[in-house]
């Protein structure tokens, strides 16, 4: 299976980000192995001498020469060492150009700051529709509908894409160290006189059709060729596939890449975010073209620095190059530059020519001094190539099922064209770089250290370390402790594709120390060999589960490894000691049906038994009863439109979709209990959705559902608690894990993140690289008491009489990994002792 690189957007998972975070393993693997060697040539660091940042692509010169060099995206360059005497000239877009005169002494190194450039505000900011800069926008914008490429209802093009990754800045101290003994030639040498490990080289080449009315879209694979390190190799991305994506179009208002919003420098709104000049124009093939130079009008704000080129008779972009302007309220984030080519079709019709993406990560959190932009780093480039542009072509987009809106096929020989077949097809040469990527590639999957690191990765996206034809895990499970069962441990396995990528069987075994009992699970699982996805699972498992634990949260978090909370991470942070949870025994089918991208069934039988709790005892008419038990028919049918995810046999991860996706379960069963039965029925549903607000971004989810007739309080609604100082999204943060149980519910969820607005406002705070988030949690639920005809309420459990709220307030992006958020449960009081406010923490690793 192959892997496409995307940038995507949304709140579940980049793509763009998931990439960066899977190679995040590796790139700590070398992070000990820095050093900073002297070298024969002359090196520098060229920074902004207002805010310190390095400056990117800056073009160093020797004066009256064509001999010179530029910086690299994190500012530093080197050069062949020059002349005594000699001028080097230091020029970039938006700064002022610098002359440095190379003395009769050798020199090592040689740093530079650039001013930038300083517009005289009255030459732009004139009154309305006075002056030529403001009339020359004012032609823009009212031309930018139909100079949008998107706005065509309907057409068709051919795209080469090509994706890379690389460790930049590798020192000699790690060639040379024993983990790359007899390696060394992995290590390859850039333009600009540095080394770099390359992780991934792809490239494709599609044609794609796309129609608005109705809403279809279809991309068919002509060829692909992929070579990564490790599981980069192995991954492709399916659904609303990168293929159909141009990426970057600056006529949108806003160009999301990274979970981010980019002002766009042609924006509608663009004079409140940029300052524009006019910086040229010139005579091409008898059209004129202007250069606009621009750049932010404020500190802090995710906008870029650059120029465009507009001719003057439709008032079309031809090119446009812009480079961040500050990356602090992004993780990791070290630089980024834009680059977008636009070209005529027919003579009259702009459409897209060609797009470039370059971004560093450096996945250090904190400052280290003056080599900072020496040290190690991840660098990623993309760039994609349009031709055979139609508009309004006249075959109508078959895809291969009437209902579905969007689909990808792969012709036959894709994976197996030969080299001929590439260098007559490409759209764009490949580089030195590219060339040297490629060769070595597959050498460094065999490294040992590479191997180690790649099966870490893995293990942080699976949960399960890969020994061969087995693989260990899930290593949250490993360890935890709790009230019941006092130390528990467990051992966990299953086969690797290795045995087999159709079949897979599961088990592990586990045993607490205080109730010296041993837990057991056991499955297996058929992947059909189908187009559209189809998976058969039959398990069982035995195991303790907190109160309010079901599998319903997994509509939530789709990509969980379980349903289950309490695992390892949770046991480092908790503030109390967990005596709320019971044994759950589950023999359990389930068959998936996926009827085209974007609709999903899934249909589960199951029986499920529930254990009398230690320290909660099931009591019926004043006596204990030793177990509740259920069976149950359940049918759920999952919603998307325009998602990207991976597949990879058995492996699912649901990436990113800007529209809401929705569950709806209904189900239907019986319950047993003190030799009585009766029937029930439920209907649950789940939605959510990210929504980009500007530079801010909005993310909820609502859960609602009923119960129909009796059943056990275990097998009700029981809102999700937190008992520890870590911060879940979709649990109430200030509620106890047994508060309340319920037959009908709704519940809300929602997170804003102002990325930075207010804060990057505020002089002592703007280099922090903090930003704002916001939270509100609603809870609205009612119980019927007829369920204590089944089973007694623990006296813990009161009625909600009032609906539950609760607001937080905190702080993102603290050494690039934390999240820390002040929280008020406004109502109701807890009648259980529940704090009413605390601060609670949540860890991740991403942009």
């Amino acid at each position: 299976m192959k892997n496409r690189k995307q940038n995507l957007k949304g709140s579940r998972i980049s793509l763009g980000n998931f990439m960066v975070q899977h190679i995040v393993a590796i790139v700590f693997v070398f992070i000990s192995s820095m050093s900073f060697a002297q070298t024969s040539v002359l090196s520098g660091n060229v920074t902004d001498s207002e805010t310190g940042e390095p400056i990117p692509y800056v073009n160093i010169i020797i004066k009256n020469t064509l001999t010179g060099t530029t910086t690299d995206t994190t500012g530093v360059y080197k050069l062949n060492y020059p002349n005594s005497n000699d001028t080097l000239v230091f020029s970039a877009v938006g700064f002022y150009p610098v002359e440095k005169i190379i003395p009769r002494t050798f020199l090592s190194s040689l740093s530079v700051e650039l001013q930038p450039e300083t517009f005289d505000i009255s030459e732009v900011e004139v009154k309305p529709d006075d002056g030529p800069m403001r009339q020359l926008f004012k032609n823009i914008q009212d031309n930018k509908k139909k100079n949008n490429p998107a706005q065509f209802s309907k057409y068709s093009y051919r795209k080469y894409t090509k994706w890379e990754y690389q460790i930049n800045n590798v020192k000699d101290k790690m060639i040379q160290a024993k983990a790359f003994r007899n390696n060394e030639n992995v290590f390859k040498t850039d333009a600009d006189s540095t080394k770099f490990l390359p992780l991934y080289f792809s490239e494709q080449i599609a044609f794609n059709e796309v129609q608005k009315d109705p809403a279809l879209q279809k991309s068919t694979v002509i060829a692909d060729k992929t070579n990564g390190v490790g599981i980069l190799n192995d991954l492709e991305i399916s659904g609303y596939t990168s293929a159909l994506d141009l990426e970057v179009n600056y006529y949108d208002n806003f160009i999301n890449l990274f979970t981010q919003n980019f002002v766009s420098p042609i924006a509608e709104n663009g004079w409140f975010f940029y300052k524009y000049f006019l910086a040229d124009s010139m005579l091409v093939d008898n059209q004129k073209i202007y250069r606009v130079n621009y750049q932010p009008r404020r500190k802090g704000e995710n906008t870029l620095k650059g120029y465009f080129l507009v001719e003057d008779q439709f008032y079309s972009i031809m090119e446009i190059d812009g480079d961040l302007s500050i990356t602090s309220n992004i993780n990791f984030l070290k630089s980024l530059r834009l680059k977008s080519n636009y070209t005529f079709v027919n003579d009259t019709t702009p459409f897209y020519k060609r797009v470039q993406i370059d971004a560093l990560f450096d996945y250090v959190p904190f400052k280290t001094g003056k080599k900072d932009a020496q040290r190690l780093s991840l660098f990623y480039t993309q760039t994609a190539n349009v031709d055979q542009v139609t508009i309004n072509p006249p075959d109508p987009i078959k895809l291969s099922s009437k209902n579905a809106k969007y689909e990808t096929i792969k012709l036959p020989n894709a994976y197996n064209r030969d080299s001929l077949f590439w260098k007559e097809n490409r759209l764009e040469e490949l580089n030195e770089r590219d060339k040297l990527a490629t060769s070595v590639i597959d050498s460094i999957t065999e490294i040992k250290v590479i191997k180690v690191a790649n099966n870490l990765a893995n293990m942080s996206l699976t949960s399960y370390y890969d020994i061969g034809k087995i693989e260990l895990g899930p290593y949250t499970s490993f360890f935890n402790t709790n009230k019941v069962e006092g130390y528990h441990l467990f051992m966990g396995a299953r086969t690797s594709e290795e045995i087999s990528d159709r079949m897979m069987f599961w088990g592990g075994l586990g045993y607490g120390t205080r109730n010296k009992k041993v837990n057991f699970s056991m499955g297996y699982g058929y992947l059909f060999p189908t187009t559209n996805r189809q998976v058969f699972k039959v398990y069982y498992d035995d195991k303790m589960i907190r109160h309010g634990e079901n599998e319903k949260i997994l509509n939530l978090y789709e990509n969980a490894f379980t349903p289950t909370e309490n695992n390892l991470i949770s046991q480092l942070l908790k503030n109390d000691e967990l005596d709320e949870i019971f044994r759950e025994q589950k023999i359990a089918t389930q068959y998936e049906y996926e009827w085209y991208p974007g609709l999903l069934n899934k249909l589960s039988v199951n029986y499920t038994r529930h254990e009398s709790p230690e320290f909660y005892p099931f009591i019926r008419n004043n006596h204990p009863i030793n177990s509740v038990s259920a069976f149950e028919v359940a049918f759920d049918t999952r919603w998307s439109h325009e998602e990207k995810l991976i597949d990879k046999g058995f492996l699912r991860l649901y990436m990113d979709t800007w529209y809401p996706i929705i569950h709806l379960t209904v189900g239907a069963g019986r319950a047993f209990y003190d030799n009585e039965s009766n029937y029930y029925g439920k209907v649950a549903t789940t939605v959510k959705q990210a929504v980009n607000i500007g530079q801010s971004r909005l993310d909820y989810a609502i859960e609602a559902g009923a119960f129909f007739g009796k059943l056990p309080y275990t097998m009700l609604d029981i809102p999700r608690g937190n008992e520890t100082y870590g911060l879940y999204r979709y649990d109430f943060n200030m509620l106890n894990y047994l508060e309340y149980a319920h037959d009908q519910y709704i519940h809300t969820y929602v997170d804003y993140h102002m990325n930075g607005f207010l804060i990057r406002r505020i002089p002592l705070f703007r280099e922090t690289g903090f930003r704002e988030v916001f939270s509100s949690k609603l809870m609205v639920g009612r119980v019927n008491d007829k369920h204590q005809d089944v089973v007694e309420f623990p006296s813990a459990i009161t009625k909600l009489e009032n609906p539950y709220v609760e607001l937080g307030a905190g702080l993102e992006n603290i050494l690039s990994m934390f999240r820390v958020e002040a929280i008020w449960r406004v109502t109701p009081k807890s009648n259980i002792g529940a704090p009413s406010f605390g601060f609670r923490a949540l860890f991740y690793i991403g942009l």
